[in-house]
Formats: structure tokens, C-alpha cells, sequence
């Protein structure tokens, strides 16, 4: 496994790590979500979803049975210990489809460069599962109001940031930082200065 080529790409919220990830897609790169595949771990009936329910009860349920993750989100950001059980019953599931796509991805093509985006890597200690650490970044105020662009009151923006690691922290760790604080034009000008041939 080539190294340079298969990557974590890491980052604060609301930093430009999904514009990022799109960039390499349009590389030709193959990116694995770990925000998507929570998404698809969690779809109603599946057992993940069972858990998060039978923990959290069925006032976080949408008329269609699933799970409303904007009532699940004010819940776990709001008590941290709720969080952590949340994480409990949704990281290892996470963690072993994202693994299990990184093995059949390198074993079917592997040639092709692959990023693992995993926004909470360094708070969950994997990046030793790593050679190369990739962290998107932008200022804390940037963050903050782009939060409140999604939709979210300065009350669960603020909850939300205080959650994660200081992104100057996960800069410093990481093998390569770019800055998300501009336009995503600006944003994929530095991914095209690290991808240069």
C-alpha cells in the first residue's frame, strides 16, 4: 500500500472537508465517507438503529421510523455523557464497514488513491492507522457562523465546536493542513498545488 496514496483526510466542522473530498473524487481518488456510511448504519430496522433507539427512545423517530438526527444531535450535544453513548453504539459499526471497504477497495484496485474522511480521527485516536494525516481548517468565528448558515441556533454551533478538538490542534498533527476558510475555489487551488504531477 502505496503510502502517499491512501490517506485520512481529517478536519474541523464546517472547515471544507467535504469540498476537499469532492476535489479528489474529481481526481479520480476514491473517498470513504464514514459520515455517509453512519447515515446507512442507521437506517430504520437496521441493528445499530435498534440500539440508538431502544437508548434514546422513540421520540427521536421521524413518522417513517427514522432516526430524526437533528433531535439526536440537540440531545448528545447538549450532555456530553449522552454523546459518549451514542459514540459507543455507533463508532464500532462505523469503524469496521469503513475498514471493511478500505480492504476491498485496495484489493480490487490498487492503484487507485483512497481517502478515509473521518472527522473526529484524531478525538478517536485512529490516526495510527495512518501514514499520512490530511486536516482541513478554518477560524473558530468562520465555523461558528457557517454553522448558523446550516441552521443551527448559536446555542448548539457553540455545543457543536466545543465537542471536537481545537482545529489548530489537529492542524499541527497532521501531515498536510489546508485552510477552508475562503471559497471552495480557494480551497481546491491548494489541493491542485499538492496533486501537481
Amino acid at each position: 500500500m502505496s503510502a502517499q496514496h491512501h490517506i485520512a483526510l481529517t478536519g474541523g466542522i464546517a472547515c471544507g472537508k467535504s469540498t476537499l473530498a469532492e476535489g479528489l473524487r474529481a481526481r479520480g481518488w476514491h473517498v470513504i465517507d464514514t459520515d455517509q456510511i453512519a447515515h446507512r448504519l442507521m437506517e430504520p430496522g437496521s441493528e445499530v438503529w435498534k440500539n440508538v433507539v431502544d437508548a434514546f427512545g422513540t421520540s427521536i423517530l421521524q413518522p417513517d421510523k427514522s432516526i430524526d438526527r437533528k433531535v439526536l444531535g440537540r440531545l448528545v450535544f447538549a450532555d456530553p455523557p449522552l454523546r459518549a453513548k451514542l459514540n459507543e453504539i455507533t463508532h464500532p459499526a462505523i469503524r469496521t464497514a469503513w475498514q471493511r471497504e478500505h480492504e476491498e477497495r485496495t484489493r480490487t484496485y490498487p492503484t487507485q488513491s483512497l481517502a478515509v474522511m473521518i472527522p473526529l480521527l484524531f478525538e478517536c485516536e485512529l490516526e495510527k492507522m495512518f501514514s499520512v494525516v490530511w486536516c482541513v481548517g478554518a477560524s473558530r468565528t468562520v465555523q461558528f457562523q457557517r454553522l448558523i448558515a446550516r441552521g443551527l441556533t448559536e446555542k448548539e454551533a457553540s455545543q457543536r465546536l466545543a465537542s471536537q478538538m481545537p482545529v489548530a490542534e489537529k492542524m499541527t498533527r497532521a501531515s498536510i493542513a489546508f485552510w477552508g476558510e475562503g471559497t471552495p475555489a480557494t480551497l481546491l487551488r491548494q489541493l491542485d498545488f499538492i496533486c501537481s504531477p
